[in-house]
């Protein structure tokens, strides 16, 4: 009997929450995505009035979802469980509970990695390795409330010398739905209200689904997954001043150092006007205008 070769783990779908301000970085850090990480489908969940413009600005690989999708199951307790002087926070909470009823949104035996919108990857990443073990980059945070809501939900503590937190996470979807049954039992509720019931939202930041996934993953799946210490770099503002300024040649240059850029928005080069609003005219908002291509329609 001829024994078939067996067919390698692949990611089954690359999923990024994004919205409207983030754009401009999303128009570049998506093609980095589609180009350096190999997954069987991509998706990006943006707000639902954001749709149309994010399909304009998507590579045809990204479909496009309006998060209504999840939010309807969990915003108005969100919203309600935040403090008044904490309602800022909102999206920031929000987006973390998108990205896992999107994992959910895929099957059982799927393997699903959760890419931050703003983080161009610049190497050729692969997140399963030759013997099927998931692979997880290493952060540096260390906050403490993150811990202690993950420990009044699962029980768990960190065991793990670093950071989940590292704009990019890979998971086994039967992980999570393990992890969403043991919180019901745990809690005789669904899992979705289960975690709003348990995060202290009078203290800013009190949950990160990296940090409590990774917790709950070490623990339960060790045998199964490895720690890669290959570099990236979070300041990409400081390192390039714009996310404009990252050609195909300038990340071939930086991925000689890093695998993956993060540009975020609270981190910003200053002076802004005089090192990223001046360069970015005569660099490349001059030059777009003379070489833009005819306009196509289908």
């Amino acid at each position: 009997m001829q024994i078939m070769p067996e067919i390698p783990l692949q990611i089954s779908e690359l999923v990024s929450v994004c919205c409207l301000k983030d754009i401009e970085a999303w128009e570049i850090t998506s093609r980095f995505m589609v180009r350096n990480i190999a997954a069987k489908q991509y998706r990006v969940i943006v707000p639902d009035r954001e749709i149309e413009e994010f399909v304009k600005k998507s590579p045809p690989e990204f479909k496009v979802m309006g998060e209504s999708r999840y939010t309807e199951q969990f915003k108005d307790q969100l919203l309600q469980l935040l403090p008044l002087d904490k309602k800022s926070q909102f999206g920031w909470y929000l987006q973390q509970f998108i990205k896992l009823f999107a994992i959910k949104d895929n099957a059982e035996n799927a393997i699903v990695l959760i890419w931050d919108a703003d983080t161009a990857p610049i190497n050729k990443l692969d997140f399963i390795n030759s013997e099927g073990k998931l692979v997880y980059y290493q952060g540096t945070e260390n906050h403490e409330p993150y811990f202690e809501t993950t420990q009044k939900l699962t029980g768990l503590k960190k065991i793990v010398s670093f950071s989940f937190i590292a704009q990019c996470f890979p998971v086994k979807v039967s992980w999570l739905n393990e992890f969403c049954l043991e919180l019901e039992e745990r809690f005789k509720m669904p899992w979705i209200e289960a975690l709003l019931s348990q995060i202290n939202f009078a203290t800013p930041n009190s949950f990160s689904e990296y940090e409590t996934l990774g917790t709950f993953i070490s623990h339960r799946h060790a045998d199964q997954v490895v720690y890669s210490d290959r570099p990236w770099w979070r300041l990409g503002n400081t390192l390039l001043n714009h996310v404009a300024f990252l050609s195909s040649k300038k990340a071939a240059e930086l991925s000689k150092q890093y695998d993956f850029i993060s540009f975020e928005k609270w981190e910003r080069a200053k002076p802004y006007f005089i090192k990223v609003s001046i360069p970015y005219f005569f660099k490349i908002y001059l030059p777009s205008l003379f070489n833009k291509k005819p306009t196509r329609y289908v």
